[in-house]
């Protein structure tokens, strides 16, 4: 804060209660002139008392720290403290010397610097102090500090510098209990002595964890034939990493080490020319090593369609790229089983257990299918769709029957004001088009009925509720039970679910409302199977 900053400060205005007495910190800053560095410089100097008003300082001590307001800026000059990284270009401006922030920091360790006052976590340096740094001193800081980075190498780069991944350098320095120096870094000698340990690089390679996929290409084989060697419990993943799928999901990737990898190359049951003669699309020679099914797909869709057998009901089973796992679910019918008997039968099913992580149970996507097929049930929904101003007026609104089809309201709103050119481009409804339509407080009367005791079914129901509420309160009207938002339903969040995306495309259907709503209509049917 500079004098300039505690000059222009307002005066502090108590906003309630009983005026404190004595000064507050920005207060008696403004009564003696000082900026908020040189009271602290002061203070610690031994030249500005504490507060003797309780926190606050009195009037009498406020004045007598400013009769001394001369003495204290002779003492703490009148620069601010700066920042290491400024401190470092002042005293290579002064010097000529390649200064660095571990070089001011060096100083400070010496005594050679004081720290008068801090901005967070990092120290600000004083700017006379710094001029009067001895220049031998600080040229030999400079090179010593030059020799060791040097000599040294940064925390980050150690392990590209030993050729190794950043997990192996970090597992190897804490067996061996090995510690960076000074900034942060290790010296060259330490490192080269790792290198120069065959037995710990070797180590190290042997113990390095390869994807399924890279596993495959170490071995010089089909990733195919890989998979049997996994399925005949040949290899077993140690380690697992995790991996983008997409933007809502992560995978579990296992990874192999490469030790297991090469003791592979003398089983006494492989043939390994074999292997590697073997053409694409024909079959493995590593068949006969399998001891369970290689294909998964196979496994779960065999074990849902006995579930379906055992409880007489449909079950459901689809592959989830994003989350990488298989899902099911059921429908729920009397006599069908609980999410706790389903988890039981997998973790008891002699070939389905083995793959009951990568299984999910009870699923968004199997709830869209069990929510479309109530929604249409007989009377249980219907579905709305309207075409807009462009400012969220309703020009066109319809309503169809979820389960018949049935169109039961199907007409043009005048809106009462114009319709936006961008709107007009996306539905082609004109103004000429409005002037003989029936306004909202015609209209609302038979929408209000034709969707009455129904769930109402829009593409984007926080939208189309918004709009009727929107039109009604600005004529006046009362839009009754379509006021209600737990009365309307999104088809568009369910429309997600069912998909297995998360995004939400366009509903299609030619942007008028009669036709969007039959195309809601299929959309609700389609969603109704697995």
């Amino acid at each position: 804060m500079s004098e300039s900053d505690v000059a222009a400060e307002p005066a502090a205005v108590p906003k309630t209660g009983k005026k404190k007495a004595g000064l507050g910190p920005i207060q008696v800053l403004r009564h003696t002139g000082l900026a908020k560095w040189q009271w602290a410089a002061g203070t610690a100097a031994g030249l500005i008392p504490g507060a003797d008003c309780g926190g606050r300082w009195s009037i009498a001590l406020a004045d007598h720290v400013a009769a001394r307001r001369e003495e204290i800026l002779a003492l703490v000059g009148m620069e601010a403290p700066i920042s290491g990284h400024r401190a470092a270009e002042r005293l290579s401006a002064r010097t000529g010397l390649d200064v660095d922030l571990a070089d001011v920091e060096t100083l400070a360790e010496t005594g050679a610097l004081l720290v008068p006052d801090w901005y967070k976590q990092w120290p600000l340096w004083d700017c006379r102090a710094l001029d009067a740094v001895d220049v031998d001193q600080l040229g030999t800081v400079v090179a010593e500090r030059q020799a060791w980075v040097a000599a040294s190498v940064s925390t980050r780069d150690a392990p590209a510098y030993l050729g190794w991944k950043r997990d192996e350098f970090d597992r190897v320095v804490k067996d061996r209990q090995l510690r960076p120096g000074r900034q942060d870094r290790y010296a060259k000698a330490d490192l080269d002595a790792l290198a120069g340990d065959e037995d710990l690089v070797e180590q190290v390679r042997l113990d390095r964890l390869l994807t399924s996929q890279r596993a495959a290409t170490f071995l010089k084989i089909r990733p195919a034939d890989f998979r049997y060697l996994v399925a005949g419990y040949l290899l077993a993943p140690r380690g697992h990493t995790s991996v983008e799928a997409s933007w809502y999901w992560d995978m579990s990737v296992p990874l192999y080490r490469v030790g297991d990898l090469e003791a592979l190359r003398d089983h006494p049951g492989i043939d390994w020319e074999a292997v590697h003669a073997v053409r694409p699309g024909e079959p493995s020679p590593l068949r006969h090593l399998a001891r369970r099914p290689v294909d998964r797909a196979a496994v779960v869709r065999r074990w849902v369609a006995e579930l379906g057998d055992r409880y007489g009901i449909e079950v459901w089973a689809w592959w989830h790229p994003g989350a990488g796992r298989w899902e099911v679910d059921w429908e729920r019918v009397d006599g069908a089983p609980t999410e706790q008997q389903v988890r039981k039968a997998i973790a008891t099913h002699p070939h389905i257990k083995a793959h009951w992580r990568e299984i999910a149970v009870a699923t968004e996507a199997g709830a869209a299918i069990r929510w479309a097929r109530a929604m249409r049930e007989p009377d249980a929904a219907v579905i709305l769709d309207t075409e807009t101003t462009g400012r969220g007026y309703l020009v066109e609104v319809a309503v169809v029957d979820a389960c018949t089809g049935q169109t039961l309201l199907d007409t043009l709103v005048n809106a009462g004001c114009e319709v936006e050119p961008e709107a007009r481009w996306v539905h082609g409804i004109t103004d000429a088009e409005l002037a003989d339509a029936p306004p909202l407080a015609q209209v609302l009367p038979r929408l209000l009925q034709v969707t009455a005791g129904k769930t109402v079914l829009a593409y984007n129901a926080e939208f189309d509720h918004s709009t009727i509420a929107r039109h009604a309160s600005r004529d006046g009207l009362d839009p009754g039970h379509l006021g209600d938002f737990g009365t309307w339903s999104c088809l568009m969040g369910r429309r997600s679910d069912w998909q297995l995306v998360r995004g939400w495309p366009p509903p299609g259907g030619g942007h008028r409302a009669l036709g969007d709503c039959h195309n809601l209509l299929n959309l609700l049917e389609v969603m109704t199977f697995a």
